[in-house]
């Protein structure tokens, strides 16, 4: 994987996941922290565990590092199961989001845990996505094609599924890959998510038409969600990178025209806003096509 997907993988995902540093339910009922990382290995969805998953679930929760949020004391297995037991006792809130359980929980991890997590875990699914036969020349794809095939197991899992993407992955062509790439429910952060990573296969085959580095990310703000997108990876807020153009895109533009000298109008299209984001981009490294 080259180093910039690696090194923008976690900004990549908050917006998607979000980062919590607590034990909460998922929508499928499943105790998880960090940046979606689930740490359940109940099998059926929204049901209780039996002894061996309960089980097999403190084992991996146990590999993490929590300590306690009031005296900040290393957790004993006895902590991590009070906490664990409490969230997955509570399947009726698992709609409601994770802040439903941040009272109940006495347990968290550190931001330098919750990224330690994710790279691993990232580096996990790399691992089983290159042992498949599509996907053999992972190493030598454009990066962006990386990011979003990527993007794709952390919501799917690294052994999806989707014969024909496969096929256009092998060959090499990104432009198919883009229009197979959506997995369901296509809702809520996962719509998001796909709109994302069809814009980074459509980013990878310019790089590719274009002869232009591999190693580097890639994004096209010629509209609002490529704007919204650059806006996000360069460190602004353009709030829900869907494409529309709300009071947070044009909030998100205008902090980000604050800090190039450039008139705070909050228009994405802006002429004058485009050329410095362009800059902007290149000089973070990433290529603007």
């Amino acid at each position: 994987m080259h180093d910039m997907v690696r090194d923008n993988w976690l900004r990549f995902n908050l917006p998607l996941e979000g980062q919590v540093h607590f034990m909460y339910l998922d929508v499928k009922g499943w105790v998880s922290t960090g940046v979606g990382n689930k740490i359940d290995q109940t099998a059926a969805e929204m049901s209780a565990p039996s002894d061996a998953e309960r089980s097999a679930s403190l084992n991996l929760a146990n590999q993490l590092q929590w300590t306690d949020k009031n005296s900040g004391a290393v957790a004993s297995p006895d902590q991590v199961a009070a906490d664990w037991d409490a969230v997955k006792g509570r399947l009726d809130l698992a709609a409601k989001g994770h802040l439903a359980f941040e009272e109940m929980t006495q347990l968290r991890i550190s931001n330098e845990e919750v990224f330690r997590v994710v790279s691993g875990k990232l580096a996990e699914m790399e691992t089983v996505l290159k042992g498949r036969p599509e996907f053999t020349a992972f190493d030598t794809w454009p990066a962006s094609a990386q990011l979003a095939t990527m993007s794709m197991c952390w919501g799917m899992g690294p052994m999806f599924r989707f014969p024909t993407f496969q096929g256009h992955v092998a060959a090499a062509n990104w432009t198919g890959a883009a229009d197979e790439c959506r997995f369901n429910p296509d809702e809520g952060t996962i719509r998001i998510r796909n709109k994302l990573d069809r814009a980074h296969f459509l980013a990878a085959a310019a790089v590719a038409a274009q002869g232009l580095p591999v190693g580097q990310l890639s994004v096209s703000p010629v509209d609002v969600l490529g704007v919204q997108h650059a806006l996000w990876m360069l460190g602004f807020d353009p709030g829900p990178q869907d494409g529309g153009d709300g009071g947070r895109t044009q909030a998100g533009v205008k902090a980000f025209q604050a800090t190039r000298g450039v008139e705070e109008n909050g228009r994405w299209d802006d002429p004058a806003t485009r050329t410095e984001l362009s800059t902007a981009l290149g000089e973070a490294g990433w290529l603007v096509v």
